[in-house]
């Protein structure tokens, strides 16, 4: 943790990076917030970072970056969190008069940004679920998340349909949204022809919620056992779902062929990309509570290393994965449809290879992290 007293009074220049989850802590925002601050390091960009403590391990990750992490008390509760994001905000604007503001998500950095930098420009990412989910609809958390996209100078969404939900949402800010995916470091992530030796494997690597359609895969199993009664289902990550998707394989009878690996640190995952022979995700639109993909990070990660992969058709995904060219897209809700695509790929591993080597070439060209930083910064600039 930083010792704010112990910073410069004035830091002209300096990024302020507000992010609600920052490793070691897992999902895509923290993917975002990490490779930004990395990759705008690399560029001779001075960042600060203002996150969350969320683990035990964020002390011992915060002391090996190039750049210094605040990391503020954290609370559950949506109200506390946003009146401790104000009093930081205030303090870091205050001890480094940044040049810029990053906010990764709207709550609960924006609109403490705007009230204690207002001179400074706000680029504010959108995701999904950080304006769809219906908790942020009551007309509290409506009130100031309208007020913090209008502030912003600049609003980044994270896909195409990213865009149009915010759009649907929030009329008006058409004008200053762009549309900027994220990336992966091809170094991070070396590619590899062929899977480890050993049964085929099957992985979907993020959270367990409804939304990712770990339920679908396993519904899927069996058909796809009978042509390959070897292959498993590694589900790497935590979440909610776990005892919903440990019960189901167990009513199928397949405990021996779904491992639930649990949380597994990011130095460990290009293990798994490079033992599995397909990666599925087959996310899907949670109507009700405004639950949706906005892209789908993994996807790429996978694709870096060399493996074809198999999305839902919703949300973002359809950014993330070019059908039939970087792999394949799915009705998420159709298990029988998740089962044909795997299967044309277990059958044939020319294909496989295929997609995957032409998965890894995109991510080289154009879907990755330096890409990604180089355009943000000619937005931030605009």
């Amino acid at each position: 943790m930083v010792n704010l007293s112990s910073q410069p009074a004035s830091d002209s220049g300096v990024t302020l990076l507000l992010t609600p989850d920052f490793p070691p802590w897992d999902g895509g925002v923290a993917v975002w917030a990490e490779k930004l601050a990395q990759f705008l390091t690399r560029q001779d960009r001075r960042v600060v970072v203002a996150a969350p403590q969320q683990l035990a391990q964020d002390a011992a990750f915060d002391a090996r970056q190039p750049y210094p992490v605040v990391r503020l008390r954290s609370f559950k509760d949506r109200y506390l969190k946003y009146l401790s994001a104000h009093f930081t905000v205030r303090r870091l604007a205050q001890a480094h008069r940044p040049a810029h503001i990053l906010a990764l998500t709207w709550h609960p950095f924006a609109n403490a940004a705007l009230r204690w930098a207002p001179a400074v420009p706000l680029t504010l990412i959108a995701h999904g679920n950080d304006f769809m989910e219906s908790r942020w609809q009551r007309p509290f958390w409506r009130r100031r998340m309208s007020r913090a996209f209008a502030g912003a100078r600049r609003v980044i969404a994270v896909s195409g349909e990213t865009e149009r939900a915010l759009a649907r949402l929030l009329p008006g800010l058409a004008a200053k949204t762009t549309v900027l995916f994220p990336g992966v470091d091809p170094e991070e992530f070396p590619c590899t022809e062929r899977p480890s030796p050993g049964p085929p494997v099957l992985l979907t690597l993020g959270r367990v919620v409804q939304r990712k359609g770990q339920d679908r895969v396993i519904q899927a199993l069996p058909v796809i056992l009978r042509e390959f009664p070897e292959v498993e289902y590694w589900i790497a990550g935590r979440g909610s779902d776990v005892p919903r998707l440990q019960a189901l394989a167990r009513e199928l009878g397949l405990e021996r062929q779904v491992r639930f690996l649990g949380f597994v640190p990011a130095e460990e995952r290009i293990h798994l990309y490079q033992r599995c022979t397909v990666y599925l995700m087959p996310s899907r639109t949670i109507g009700e509570r405004g639950d949706f993909e906005g892209f789908g990070i993994t996807y790429l990660e996978a694709n870096a290393c060399g493996r074809p992969v198999i999305g839902g058709r919703s949300g973002g995904v359809t950014d993330a994965v070019l059908d039939g060219e970087t792999g394949f897209l799915v009705d998420p809700e159709s298990p029988d449809e998740i089962a044909a695509r795997t299967l044309e790929l277990l059958r044939d591993s020319t294909l496989a290879a295929r997609l995957g080597a032409q998965g890894r070439a995109r991510v080289e060209r154009e879907m990755n992290w330096d890409v990604a930083t180089r355009r943000l910064l000619e937005l931030m600039a605009s």
